[in-house]
């Protein structure tokens, strides 16, 4: 069985994008699933990754044996398949980022440790837009080259941090290598 779960990103406008994510690419899997972070109900500034790695953990364990998990996370949820993968909460069979803020989490989240990076060898491709005006492109691309390189980056070029181009990902996807 082929399972997609989709992570979006920090604020509460990400619940739409996940939501449209999920209407998208949910229907080329047997089953999908959505994580709905606790902060969108509960009005707090910023997900609790260690809260939310545990919900991850959980469904995912909920799942038949042998099931093929798919991660499509967007921005902070970019960071947290990273750090479930390090935490061995969850163990995809690949993985597709938009928009991963590497520069906003060096110094806060992962406190300058890049191990959740470079220890993450899931096959994986990143979308990130050019002029990405929430996360640096740059910082993004050099991250991915020095610590995980095995990650196939798409350059894309939407002027913003929304990642609404479903049609054209599906199309380098069902394309990209598996």
């Amino acid at each position: 069985m082929r399972h997609l779960v989709i992570l979006s990103g920090n604020s509460l406008k990400n619940k739409a994008w996940g939501e449209a994510a999920l209407e998208h690419f949910g229907p080329k899997f047997d089953s999908s699933f959505m994580l709905q972070y606790d902060h969108w109900d509960s009005g707090e500034a910023s997900l609790d990754f260690a809260k939310e790695e545990a919900k991850l953990r959980a469904h995912v364990h909920s799942l038949p044996t042998g099931t093929e998990v798919t991660l499509m996370a967007k921005s902070a949820g970019s960071l947290l398949v990273f750090l479930a993968s390090y935490h061995q909460a969850v163990t995809p069979v690949r993985c597709v980022f938009f928009g991963i803020p590497f520069d906003l989490a060096a110094t806060g989240l992962f406190l300058n440790d890049w191990s959740p990076v470079k220890n993450f060898t899931v096959p994986a491709t990143a979308f990130h837009n050019v002029a990405d005006p929430t996360t640096s492109y740059e910082f993004t691309k050099s991250t991915l080259k020095q610590y995980a390189p095995h990650i196939t980056l798409v350059t894309t070029h939407e002027a913003d941090h929304w990642y609404g181009d479903f049609t054209t990902y599906g199309i380098y996807l069902n394309h990209a290598p598996k």
